[in-house]
């Protein structure tokens, strides 16, 4: 599955709705969203940990501006698929996107 797939996807999931009987508020997505984030930043601050390194190195290797790096690791922007896909790639890591079962079922 090439990255455009994956995003294709990913934005299909982001446009269902629960089936659930009560809506959700925007408050809850916002604070879904920011949990998302807020994992995302610290799986890109893990791997920069591990390979020594900083934002600068991850700037100068991934051909990215300091102030998206900065923006991604503190949930300021939502990145791009082929974004998290370079900063994989910068880290010697892969990129792995799962979906999780909340009640633990699987």
């Amino acid at each position: 599955m090439n990255n455009a797939e994956i995003k294709t996807i990913l934005e299909q999931i982001n446009n269902l709705k629960s089936p659930s009987v009560e809506q959700k508020t925007d408050d809850d997505s916002n604070k879904a969203v920011k949990n998302v984030l807020a994992g995302v930043s610290e799986e890109i601050q893990r791997v920069m940990d591990v390979n020594d390194f900083t934002q600068e190195d991850l700037c100068r290797i991934t051909d990215m501006s300091q102030s998206n790096i900065s923006k991604i690791l503190n949930g300021k922007v939502v990145p791009k698929i082929e974004t998290l896909q370079k900063i994989a790639e910068a880290t010697h890591t892969k990129l792995v996107i799962s979906f999780e079962n909340l009640d633990g079922d699987y």
